[in-house]
């Protein structure tokens, strides 16, 4: 692993328990958690502004980056919900 990777993964460690209290809150369990901060924690990687910025500065990131990838998260496991029922609906109708 080259240095920028080793700074960059060091500095995804300091905010990786926030994004997944942010997405677990958002969520309420762990499953879709994990993923929606596994994705937040990706998002943070590929930002210059994320090394770059101050602590203050990743917190903040972190945290809207671990809120978009939860509602999002949420958001598909809303529609899939609607899928299946109208799914399960049309079955009885049929």
């Amino acid at each position: 692993m080259n240095a920028v990777c080793l700074k960059k993964s060091e500095l995804l460690r300091t905010v990786e328990q926030l994004c997944y209290q942010v997405a677990h809150y958002l969520l309420g369990n762990e499953n879709d958690a994990a993923v929606a901060s596994k994705e937040a924690l990706v998002e943070l990687y590929a930002m210059p502004i994320f090394e770059s910025g101050t602590d203050a500065d990743r917190k903040q990131l972190a945290q809207a980056a671990a809120t978009r990838h939860a509602l999002q998260r949420a958001r598909l496991t809303a529609m899939r919900s609607a899928t299946q029922k109208a799914a399960t609906a049309s079955l009885y109708q049929a």
